[in-house]
């Protein structure tokens, strides 16, 4: 899910250092530097899939955090450990740590970092299949952001695709809240240096996705095929793999339906080796039962064999080669 990877971002937030162009702060204390250095290790490692080796970096970015009594990063580092244990499975762990962290914020004053451990506790609760706990998370994570002066715009996205899951009226009208807390439906290019950080591309990327799927169910395909393209150039930009999957197979599936077959071909080209490579095999083969049925039926991909190579032996493709 998009929303992953959106929290992995704002888990992040504030461990960069001060850009070029002015004095270098002085040096931070041992276990302070420790700290950052082991939060970008495991952010390293969890975008490639290597959880256990994540978990491995944030345990160590908590240990430092505690030894230089750094509130915030404690926190943060309780958090990325329930992230990176939800994303290998394991339920329980997930939920201990997102209680610790949770349980820490709401001691400290104005509760840091409150929306971040609540939507992960919606996507923990989402995961297990208890939709109407998520949802309450999901609608606390939008009042905390809202209330701190962040965009509550990554949890209108979280909501939106609940709805959207759950086939739920409340979708459209979701997906458009999400869209205008993300930047509105303006999509032309910001002014150079007035854009989002990362964390708000993402946030804009996903609701421009959602909203594309609106339009689809409302009958606009050429309003959907605008914003599934516009999502893909931010997902480009911060190389977010699943995004970029989600978007490539959404266009691709628009274009057969628009009769653009070999536009169509190329993007479920992408699509199935970027599911290939997450992991994310029954998607992979949702993609290819595409490409088949074109290629029957179109001639578009003329060759075959290379997917069913890949689903046969998926191991050189997956991202998670690279891990230790």
């Amino acid at each position: 899910m998009r929303i992953a990877k959106l929290l992995r971002v704002f888990l992040a937030a504030g461990l960069a250092l001060t850009g070029c162009g002015g004095p270098l702060p002085p040096p931070d204390p041992p276990n302070l530097a420790e700290a950052k250095d082991s939060f970008s290790r495991g952010h390293y490692w969890y975008e490639r899939g290597c959880y256990p080796e994540a978990e491995r970096f944030y345990r160590g970015a908590l240990d430092a955090a505690r030894l230089s009594d750094q509130v915030l990063l404690i926190i943060r580092a309780q958090n990325s450990l329930g992230s990176a244990a939800l994303a290998r499975g394991d339920a329980v762990s997930a939920a201990n740590y997102l209680e610790q962290a949770l349980d820490l914020v709401e001691a400290q004053p104005g509760r840091p970092e409150l929306d971040k451990v609540l939507a992960n506790l919606g996507s923990l609760a989402f995961k297990l299949g208890r939709v109407q706990d998520a949802e309450g998370f999901w609608n606390r994570a939008a009042e905390a952001a809202l209330a701190a002066g962040l965009s509550p715009a990554p949890y209108y996205c979280d909501l939106a695709r609940l709805y959207l899951a759950a086939k739920r009226p409340e979708f459209a009208a979701m997906a458009a809240r999400a869209l205008e807390a993300a930047g509105g439906p303006d999509l032309l290019p910001t002014p150079k240096g007035t854009e989002p950080k990362t964390a708000g591309l993402l946030a804009r990327a996903d609701a421009l996705s959602l909203s594309g799927q609106a339009a689809l169910a409302a009958g606009d395909p050429a309003l959907a095929e605008q914003r599934f393209r516009a999502a893909l150039e931010l997902d480009r930009r911060t190389e977010n793999t699943t995004g970029l999957a989600q978007d490539t197979e959404a266009l691709g599936r628009l274009l057969v339906s628009r009769n653009r077959h070999r536009e169509a071909a190329g993007f479920l080209d992408r699509a199935f080796f970027l599911f290939l490579a997450l992991g994310d095999d029954p998607a992979a083969r949702r993609c290819f039962q595409a490409l088949e049925s074109l290629s029957r039926g179109q001639g578009f991909p003329k060759n075959l064999s290379p997917y069913h190579n890949a689903l046969r032996d998926p191991a050189p493709y997956r991202l998670t080669r690279q891990c230790p």
